[in-house]
């Protein structure tokens, strides 16, 4: 709790309560970066002149000094979003109460769908949640792109999202085409490619990330962070402690004359499977056969996956 932040009525014993120090007790132990008084608490001084009412509203907690991102409050918290590549920059670590721990989810590129009568659904990119104790230096962070809409045969495989010091967020599995088209592993797996019985194989998904895709009479669905593919259907999402956005769902797989729907809920467009929305890490959906202007159906292009996210939080207040 801060010291109150006005009036004359401000006793020494205030003082040490907020702050700590010995008894008798001295103004000289209360100066800004000593042994009691945290460096961010800035109205007071480091040494010289020091009076009673330099310690208004004060308190001891100095949170972690940072730039970097797209910063909102909620709560006692600092939401940190990059939603692009850059640079998370501690310029001074916390003092007093408070502490170091940064809260981060990071996730990578959804895959793409797999193009064709039924093609599978893209898996999610991998996601990782976790802590860790941020030390005065720059973070640097890479968000990846998801994996581009098939030209050939198969989605593109989602690149992987970074973070200095952290393990590598990898990104989610193709899906795969008509004719034998296995999907591919990656944070999460993407659905096989499928006609009639002669499925393609679903991809697996990476432990500690996310879950295989999977396989189905038509496209199988691509896996999600939160559980697997399971049938055309792709595998669930999850949501960050810090946030109520669903990321990294599997694309859904094609039911043959039409597409899937995406992770992040677009769906299709004639035959094409649903896009992965720009930072979800959602894989896209797996496309189809689609109706072509006078000349009956044709086949369907794939679907891309979502680019990725790197969220922080840190807390800077009691």
């Amino acid at each position: 709790m801060a010291i109150q932040s006005s009036g004359d009525d401000l006793q020494f014993s205030e003082l040490q309560t907020e702050f700590g120090g010995s008894n008798p007790i001295a103004i000289s132990e209360y100066y800004r970066g000593g042994d009691n008084v945290p460096s961010g608490a800035t109205d007071v001084p480091a040494s010289g002149q020091i009076l009673m009412s330099d310690f208004y509203g004060t308190q001891n907690y100095s949170a972690i000094a940072f730039t970097g991102g797209s910063v909102a409050t909620s709560g006692d918290y600092k939401i940190i979003t990059f939603t692009s590549s850059g640079t998370f920059a501690v310029s001074a670590v916390a003092g007093g109460a408070a502490d170091n721990t940064v809260d981060f989810a990071m996730v990578a590129g959804g895959g793409g769908g797999g193009k064709k009568y039924n093609g599978g659904g893209g898996g999610a990119g991998g996601m990782i949640v976790g802590t860790f104790e941020a030390a005065a230096q720059s973070y640097s962070i890479g968000v990846a792109a998801g994996g581009a809409a098939s030209t050939s045969s198969h989605g593109g495989q989602g690149g992987n999202s970074t973070m200095t010091g952290r393990t590598t967020c990898l990104g989610g599995g193709w899906g795969g085409s008509q004719y034998h088209g296995n999907g591919s592993s990656g944070g999460s797996g993407g659905g096989g490619g499928s006609q009639g019985a002669n499925s393609g194989s679903a991809g697996g998904g990476t432990s500690g990330q996310g879950n295989g895709g999977a396989t189905s009479s038509h496209g199988g669905g691509g896996g999600g962070k939160g559980s697997a593919g399971s049938g055309r259907s792709g595998g669930s999402g999850l949501s960050p402690v810090h946030n109520s956005t669903t990321y990294a769902e599997g694309g859904d797989g094609s039911p043959g004359y039409g597409g899937g729907a995406s992770g992040s809920g677009q769906g299709a467009t004639g035959g094409i499977g649903g896009y992965g929305a720009n930072n979800t890490g959602a894989g896209g959906g797996g496309s189809g056969r689609s109706s072509s202007t006078g000349t009956g159906w044709g086949w369907a292009g794939g679907s891309a996956g979502g680019s990725g996210i790197v969220l922080l939080r840190i807390k800077f207040q009691n």
